[in-house]
């Protein structure tokens, strides 16, 4: 039985490599990368620059492609807020481009949004009905983003940080907005320093293990469903609250994780204090296992054990 076609945009960045190792299986995995040049195994990479229309058109000739995710975005938040034209280019004309190419190909796009496009002003979990009202120009260009897809027979997926373990990010290849690693595992490198870390306090979100949100993604893509889903770490913790469990979870001293507010940051863009995701949508109509974060560090610890286990702690 000939397997269907998968073409991952974004395949050298944190979701996209993982979306990339669990379809091999069931897929024939065709994979883009603009800067940051990878080697996967059952995975052909092609180099693709998303801002140039003739490039992204005959990469969707060659493939021929039955379903397409879309992992990319320029989503350094502060680069964002002094690079405008990028941010929309990748964030809003690329997204027109690969709608555009998607039809005229007859195949499924699967693209995934965030969080930030919401201000922060609730105290529960957002749900998809919720307003956006972002208040980042990384956010503004995300929901832009979001609306070339509205009414479509594609899908539009918003996680809320995403971190988990890749020797990609770990090997120093940083995205063309100079974001060098995620959150989790640049928490990682610090205590592994022992360099002492000031985490915020009053940032909330739904933290999203990487391995758990391409499961996700994968799934989704089974059904003939379409419109907007959230799809996130099940806990819903400040920032502090979740690196004080990766400490602890990988054996490190948690007295090098001091707590401050983010007014003690001088940043230029705004982050919202609340971003925490309601996914009950998703899970009732996916069945989706979606992870608590201490599900979610128990798999990534694992993973660096096997891959990195100098990244431990109590060697």
């Amino acid at each position: 039985m000939t397997k269907k076609k998968l073409l991952i945009f974004g395949v050298s960045g944190l979701t996209g490599y993982k979306i990339a190792k669990l379809a091999e299986e069931s897929y024939d995995v065709h994979g883009t990368y603009n800067q940051r040049f990878l080697s996967l195994e059952n995975c052909i990479v092609h180099k693709v620059n998303l801002s140039n229309k003739d490039e992204v058109y005959k990469i969707f000739l060659s493939v021929n492609p039955d379903l397409v995710i879309n992992t990319t975005a320029l989503h350094n938040v502060d680069y964002c807020e002094e690079h405008n034209g990028q941010a929309i280019d990748v964030n809003v004309t690329a997204v027109k481009r690969l709608r555009e190419d998607a039809e005229r190909f007859g195949c499924k796009l699967i693209h995934i949004s965030t969080d930030y496009v919401f201000d922060g002003n609730n105290n529960k979990p957002y749900v998809e009905s919720d307003q956006a009202s972002p208040i980042s120009f990384y956010g503004k260009s995300k929901l832009d983003g979001e609306k070339i897809l509205e009414g479509s027979r594609h899908i539009v997926v918003r996680p809320s940080v995403v971190y988990g373990w890749t020797p990609l990010e770990l090997a120093g290849n940083t995205s063309s907005s100079g974001k060098p690693m995620n959150f989790a595992l640049w928490v990682l490198t610090k205590l592994n320093k022992k360099e002492p870390i000031k985490i915020v306090t009053d940032q909330f979100a739904s933290a999203t293990l990487a391995d758990s949100l391409a499961e996700s993604i994968l799934k989704i893509a089974e059904s003939n469903k379409s419109g907007l889903y959230h799809v996130s770490g099940l806990s819903c913790e400040s920032r502090y609250d979740f690196t004080i469990k990766l400490a602890e979870k990988f054996g490190y001293d948690t007295s090098l994780v001091s707590p401050t507010t983010s007014a003690s940051f001088v940043q230029k863009a705004k982050r919202p204090s609340y971003s925490c995701l309601d996914c009950q949508r998703a899970i009732q109509e996916f069945g989706l296992k979606l992870l608590t974060t201490e599900e979610a560090l128990d798999i990534m610890k694992t993973q660096v054990e096997k891959e990195a286990p100098h990244l431990l702690g109590n060697r």
